[in-house]
């Protein structure tokens, strides 16, 4: 009988739910789970001890501390500390225990702000990061350098993989710390249900971004694993980007808000463009297949499932 391929998904949020779902259904894959309250990945004995008893083979980085423009801005050196040890933690100690392939999954926020569009691979470090993101993409950079120098060094085969921003699924809809579509999903339906006549939105609306549901996010990070034979980092995106007041336009329609939209331009965009060249992804044959309609849609049911089970 085949030795089964042991993997470690390291956090246990929304993508790490959707990846540990996913690899439970594949016979290949022993698959090794963790909590917050395991053991605390920011303190590197702690982790080494763990990696070193359970000697997982394949190793997909999914923990990090996250959140959207307001608690990055906020906190930024707690970003960068947090997240750059967990992802050198990890990955010093997956090295020094014999792990076989690391998998580190980076952030779009890690392109140059100003950078062509849209982003290719090798532009990294290619200019100044975003400012409202600056903590968590200096903390990524730091884990994709790392994996780069370690195959570089020791001529390894570890693996940077820079998802599009993720939704879907077991999203978080804490207003200190979430994204923009489970944020927009939670002000437009609690406008709804308080009759509210306008709803603010941070920025001008012009601002574009690229999503991908975290379903296909699991999908496309095993496809990349199984087929995917170069070292050199990849992006996982589905090519299609959109303005921030579309967005917000198609979330209150799915909502079925009645009331107005404001933009409070005062508040910042962020960067202006966030789309992910997706060649490397194509060659490999793989393509997204939840719409952003169809997965803001099933978002939308999710989290009325979620507060009824609250109230």
């Amino acid at each position: 009988m085949k030795k089964k391929n042991k993997i470690w998904v390291t956090g246990n949020g929304m993508v790490g739910k959707s990846l540990i779902k996913r690899l439970s259904t594949d016979q290949s894959y022993q698959v090794l789970k963790t909590k917050k309250t395991d053991f605390d990945q920011i303190n590197q004995t702690r982790t080494n001890n763990w990696i070193k008893k359970n000697r997982p083979n394949t190793i997909i980085i999914t923990s990090a501390l996250v959140g959207g423009i307001h608690i990055n801005s906020k906190i930024p050196a707690t970003f960068l500390y947090e997240n750059s040890m967990i992802n050198l933690n990890i990955i010093n100690s997956a090295h020094e225990n014999g792990c076989k392939k690391i998998v580190f999954l980076g952030a779009s926020c890690m392109y140059p702000k100003f950078g062509k569009q849209p982003f290719k691979e090798d532009s990294i470090l290619d200019g100044k990061i975003e400012e409202t993101n600056e903590g968590y993409g200096i903390s990524k950079i730091i884990g994709l350098k790392f994996i780069e120098m370690l195959n570089n060094q020791y001529k390894s085969s570890h693996l940077s993989i820079i998802p599009a921003a993720s939704y879907g699924t077991n999203d978080c809809y804490d207003d200190s710390k979430n994204h923009v579509i489970p944020a927009l999903i939670k002000k437009f339906h609690e406008g709804k249900i308080k009759n509210k006549k306008s709803i603010k939105i941070w920025g001008t609306g012009n601002a574009k971004r690229e999503f991908i549901h975290v379903d296909d996010m699991a999908d496309g990070i095993i496809h990349i694993i199984k087929n995917y034979k170069d070292n050199a980092p990849i992006n996982l995106g589905t090519g299609e980007e959109i303005s921030i007041k579309s967005l917000a336009l198609l979330i209150k329609k799915i909502v079925g808000y009645k009331g107005q939209i404001t933009f409070d331009r005062t508040k910042p965009d962020g960067i202006k463009r966030k789309l992910l060249d997706n060649s490397k992804i194509k060659k490999l044959k793989w393509n997204a297949k939840i719409c952003l309609k169809d997965g803001i849609e099933t978002s939308y049911k999710e989290y009325i499932e979620k507060i009824k089970k609250v109230t």
